[in-house]
């Protein structure tokens, strides 16, 4: 929240589920990102074992930082170390 407002929301069960269907234009890549974000924020399972053979260098990157992120690892300016 910014100012007291909502930035954004995402329904992260309709975008899986828009995911498994083909509904989204993504590499496969970035759709494990999704998945993998999905789990974190929603508790939604996902399989990490396919996910992480899948990425690619820049989005492993991306998946350590959130998962350090959910960890509570932020600096002094919030971002993740």
């Amino acid at each position: 929240m910014a100012g007291g407002g909502v930035l954004a929301v995402v329904d992260w069960p309709a975008a899986v589920k828009a995911l498994g269907a083909g509904g989204l234009a993504c590499s496969r890549s970035e759709g494990c990102v999704l998945r993998i974000a999905a789990s974190i924020a929603a508790g939604i399972p996902v399989d990490l074992g396919e996910c992480l053979s899948t990425l690619d260098k820049d989005n492993v990157g991306l998946v350590v930082a959130a998962v350090l992120h959910a960890n509570g690892s932020r600096g002094a300016d919030g971002a993740t170390r």
